[in-house]
């Protein structure tokens, strides 16, 4: 079934998240998340988790890529039924289709069309299929529910969409871990031995690192406007706007 944002808002109230990415930082919890999990803890996972910690499927799978939904990604999303949220203006599969298709819940969310405006992202629109006029971004929404006067910008990374989900839950207490923002370092361990490529290059071009830095600043003071914790459980972590804490 299609949701809409309003069907996750506060959906969670007090209760507490991890928020998990692949960077190497990841390593010293995969093989703690099941047990996490098993506590109460909600995972929301990303992209290729599969590849990472299969053995702990995440209660939310959120993307903000083209992906080809005839493959695995249906199979797994029907094997392990996470809510799955996605951009629609990135991935422009028909609703109708994911419908027919998927055997779980699954939301849909717009990280370009500020102010119902058409896409000052990509140049050639087609993202605004799916454009709602009425419907905020993710970071409007973050923005009307912590009343914060500023609000991150379209993201260059899922992390950032992904830790503004957890504010919109009504969590608690948010823990991230994974999230190193340095391509050069590789992932953390998985069973395909994915390798990073040309993608380096690609951020380093743009200022990837410095731009997602100032979306997580303004991610982290909404979520202190509104008394929401956020942990970064990685204690090497050269970013430092969520407190330091760990769950080992």
């Amino acid at each position: 079934m299609r949701l809409k944002i309003s069907d996750i808002i506060d959906k969670h109230k007090g209760q507490k998240c991890i928020i998990v990415g692949h960077g190497p930082s990841l390593n010293p919890y995969l093989g703690k998340l099941k047990e996490l999990k098993e506590q109460g803890y909600i995972i929301i996972g990303c992209n290729n988790w599969i590849e990472f910690y299969e053995n702990c499927p995440p209660h939310y799978w959120l993307s903000a890529n083209n992906v080809d939904h005839s493959g695995n990604l249906t199979q797994y999303i029907n094997k392990y039924k996470p809510v799955w949220i996605y951009a629609d203006t990135v991935d422009l599969t028909d609703y109708a289709w994911i419908d027919a298709n998927f055997q779980t819940d699954y939301l849909p969310f717009d990280q370009r069309h500020f102010g119902g405006q058409k896409c000052g992202v990509c140049g050639w629109y087609k993202c605004d299929k799916n454009l709602d006029p009425n419907r905020l971004t993710i970071q409007e929404e973050l923005q009307k529910y912590t009343g914060f006067d500023k609000r991150y910008n379209s993201g260059d990374t899922i992390a950032v969409h992904m830790f503004a989900f957890g504010i919109l839950m009504g969590f608690s207490e948010v823990y991230v871990i994974g999230f190193d923002f340095n391509y050069h370092l590789g992932y953390a361990k998985n069973t395909t031995g994915r390798q990073i490529g040309d993608v380096c290059t690609y951020f380093d071009e743009n200022s990837y690192g410095a731009n997602v830095l100032k979306d997580v600043s303004v991610i982290a003071e909404s979520a202190q406007k509104i008394g929401t914790k956020m942990y970064n459980m990685d204690k090497n972590s050269y970013w430092k706007y969520f407190e330091y804490k760990e769950l080992i």
